[in-house]
């Protein structure tokens, strides 16, 4: 018979404990379906977006050839001239809505119109969509009357990592999600406007190399992991998610930016300097901040609020 230390059992047992329970996490997020839910919401809010880029370049096209029509026959004008290409550059009534016509077209591109839906879902919805997902997850125990039997079992330091652990790995596979939908989005958009919108007065830039993808993708995931872990810390704490999700979704959408340090800041200020927006998309511009500094700002707001969630949660009795 096979002798084995008790030094080499006890030290295996704690990662036996957290990797049982982290499975345990991702059955109920699998079976709760919240990741499933998410998708679905990004899925519409990037269709109806891509809808709204479609009619944006036909409404551009429109207006460059009613435009044109009338600098046309009432002014005199040749093409060339009125877009600023002509003996006079300063003389072009019609190069900004030449450019804007373009501009939207190209918009349409299945690289670039990804890169622009990825960027609406980053700045506008990922935020709430995490943070109500990472508060959600981690009162379920809480709300299920699961809790009190998980932690004698497993320990409060045992589901904390598992929470931690299950949260980043649903935002990882939710942002692969995201990046798949826009692309098929945008093919499918692309595919139904290729042809419809031609137009020889339109001048229309190429599409964004595939490098391009790559900063919103990276946004996405560290805004998605930054808010779920804000999410969960604050869940914790409450213990009730529909104590702090109202008032997360109000300020975030209400409130201001309160100066450089505020999260919202940080990560746009991450963001900015490595990417373009090129779709009907522009958020403001942050107030500087050098990356590092955000960089480590974001970090440490992340291990304040974990460090609070963790250090109430350990303080509450296993039995209570």
């Amino acid at each position: 018979m096979t002798f084995i230390p008790p030094t080499a059992t006890a030290s295996k047992a704690p990662t036996s404990r957290t990797a049982h329970a982290i499975r345990t996490d991702l059955r109920y997020q699998w079976t709760s379906r919240y990741g499933l839910y998410a998708l679905a919401v990004c899925v519409l809010v990037a269709a109806a977006f891509a809808v709204g880029a479609y009619g944006t370049a036909h409404s551009a096209i429109s207006s460059l050839h009613q435009e044109w029509t009338f600098l046309h026959e009432d002014g005199g004008y040749t093409f060339t001239r009125a877009i600023g290409q002509g003996n006079d550059p300063t003389d072009a009534p019609l190069e900004d809505t030449w450019r804007q016509a373009g501009s939207a077209v190209a918009n349409l591109h299945v690289v670039q119109g990804t890169v622009s839906l990825l960027q609406v879902l980053c700045f506008v919805l990922a935020p709430v969509l995490f943070f109500t997902h990472g508060a959600v997850t981690a009162t379920r125990d809480a709300h299920f009357k699961t809790l009190k039997f998980r932690a004698v079992r497993d320990g409060h330091r045992t589901l904390f990592a598992s929470q931690i652990a299950t949260l980043i790995t649903m935002v990882t596979a939710l942002t692969a999600a995201a990046l798949a939908a826009c692309l098929l989005i945008s093919s499918s958009l692309s595919w139904a406007a290729s042809g419809r919108l031609d137009d020889p007065l339109v001048s229309v830039p190429g599409d964004l190399p595939l490098t391009d993808l790559i900063p919103p993708l990276l946004l996405f995931l560290l805004t998605g992991t930054f808010f779920a872990l804000l999410g969960m810390g604050t869940g914790t704490i409450a213990r009730r998610p529909l104590h702090v999700i109202p008032l997360f979704i109000s300020l975030f959408f209400v409130l201001p930016i309160m100066g450089r340090f505020d999260p919202r800041n940080l990560l746009m200020a991450l963001a900015y300097p490595h990417m373009t927006f090129t779709g009907g998309f522009s958020p403001t511009a942050p107030t500087p901040l050098p990356g590092a500094v955000a960089a480590l700002a974001l970090v440490a707001a992340t291990a304040a609020v974990l460090a609070g969630a963790y250090s109430f949660t350990t303080r509450r009795s296993l039995y209570t």
